[in-house]
């Protein structure tokens, strides 16, 4: 009888436990991965509940989503891939705008290329054929790829610099790519570029162009995701976006 009892009590203590705290699956975009880690500590701090995080480009993780990939929380640097899961009914809730993302030109220290907004450097060095490889993510699926193309649109060398371009899957490996020796620069999220691990490799400048960052619920999320978006709506989850290079808005009052 006693070792029943023992059983009913060991039960109900995992059913409270698990109750108390719960697990969820986000989907994140590339470019979030130096900064989430850190919003991810204060609110597991804050709740008890823990967060796993799988980053992608943005077109990547929307149609693992369309396949039925179990995340709760999605995190997309481009507006686009939102609208593709809201129009096939896969998220609820409001469409969170929390923040703006920023692109910079990296040159390794091992690069001679010339860096300036206007991506004239890069137009002479193509134009004396001294130009050897450019790195950025795929515009097919990944928002800074689709941001790189329209900087080199506006340059006037989209065309001309295509055999020179080293197309990534996503952000992350457009930057593993422009640390290589073989490779001139590449279009990379500036957050990154905050990271002392990146910084003391090579060179940057901010580009005229920002990213529209959003979050949506996924269709069937727990209330532990939904904390989790208001949470990254609050100004400490603001001051933490600010710090790591991304441009927030505070809302009108």
């Amino acid at each position: 009888m006693k070792f029943n009892h023992y059983i009913i009590g060991l039960f109900l203590y995992c059913s409270i436990s698990q109750l108390q705290a719960s697990e969820i699956q986000i989907a994140a975009a590339s470019n979030l991965r130096y900064v989430l880690p850190a919003l991810i500590v204060e609110f597991e701090q804050q709740t008890g509940h823990q967060i796993n995080v799988s980053y992608a480009a943005s077109g990547t993780l929307t149609t693992q989503i369309q396949h039925g990939a179990p995340f709760e929380v999605f995190f997309s640097a481009d507006p686009s891939y939102i609208l593709r899961i809201s129009d096939e009914g896969l998220s609820e809730g409001e469409v969170i705008d929390f923040a703006r993302a920023q692109i910079v030109l990296f040159a390794s220290t091992q690069s001679p290329l010339s860096l300036d907004a206007d991506l004239m450097g890069l137009k002479l060095a193509l134009d004396r054929g001294e130009l050897n490889k450019v790195a950025i993510a795929n515009p097919m699926h990944a928002p800074y790829g689709q941001a790189a193309q329209k900087l080199l649109e506006q340059a006037g060398i989209w065309r001309e610099i295509q055999s020179q371009l080293l197309i990534a899957e996503n952000a992350s490996q457009a930057l593993q790519f422009a640390l290589s020796s073989q490779v001139d620069a590449g279009f990379v999220p500036y957050s990154y570029m905050l990271q002392p691990q990146v910084s003391s490799k090579g060179r940057y400048i901010k580009l005229n162009e920002s990213l529209p960052q959003q979050a949506v619920l996924i269709r069937g999320a727990s209330s532990v995701a939904k904390q989790f978006l208001a949470f990254i709506q609050t100004d400490p989850a603001k001051a933490i976006f600010r710090s790591q290079g991304f441009i927030v808005e505070d809302k009108a009052s």
